[in-house]
C-alpha cells in the first residue's frame, strides 16, 4: 500500500505543494473521519498527521501550527462492505490502484472486520494545517 499512497498523494492535486516528492507514510497518518455520500456515490476518509508539510505556508510558520490534516473523496464508489467498525480497525488503511491506475481498491481494517470499496476516483477535498497539543 505504501507506494499507491505515496505516489497519489505526491501527485499535483493532491500533496505534491506541501510534501513534494515525500509525502507522510500510511502508518504517519491517523484516520479519524468517515463519510458515505449515497447521494454522491462517495465516501470521504479524514486524516491527520504531526509530519508537517515540508514546503509550508509562511503564515504556518509564524503562527507555530505543528500539524496538518487532509481529507481524501473517493468517487463512483462499487463492492462497499462493511463488516465493523471501531478503533483497531481505523488503525489500518490500504490503497491499491489497478495496472491501469484508473479504479482504486480502499480498506479500513481487515478482511474479517472493516470497510472495503472499490472508487474510479479520488480527490483532495479539503487540506489544512493547524495547532496540536499534546502528543499524538
Amino acid at each position: 500500500m505504501g507506494a499507491d499512497w505515496r505516489r497519489l498523494l505526491s501527485s499535483q492535486g493532491f500533496l505534491a505543494a506541501q510534501y513534494g516528492d515525500l509525502p507522510p507514510a500510511p502508518d504517519a497518518c491517523r484516520l479519524f473521519y468517515v463519510h458515505f455520500d449515497e447521494r454522491g456515490n462517495s465516501a470521504t476518509l479524514g486524516f491527520e498527521t504531526r509530519e508537517f508539510p515540508v514546503n509550508p505556508l509562511q503564515e504556518w510558520v509564524e503562527k507555530g501550527l505543528n500539524a496538518f490534516e487532509f481529507y481524501l473523496t473517493f468517487t463512483h464508489l462499487t463492492d462497499l462492505r462493511v463488516t465493523g467498525w471501531g478503533h483497531t480497525e481505523a488503525q489500518r488503511v490500504g490503497l491499491a490502484v489497478d495496472e491501469d491506475g484508473r479504479l482504486l481498491d480502499v480498506t479500513v481494517g481487515s478482511d474479517t472486520s472493516g470497510i472495503a470499496f472499490r472508487a474510479s476516483a479520488v480527490r483532495l477535498s479539503k487540506s489544512r494545517a493547524y495547532l496540536a497539543s499534546g502528543s499524538r
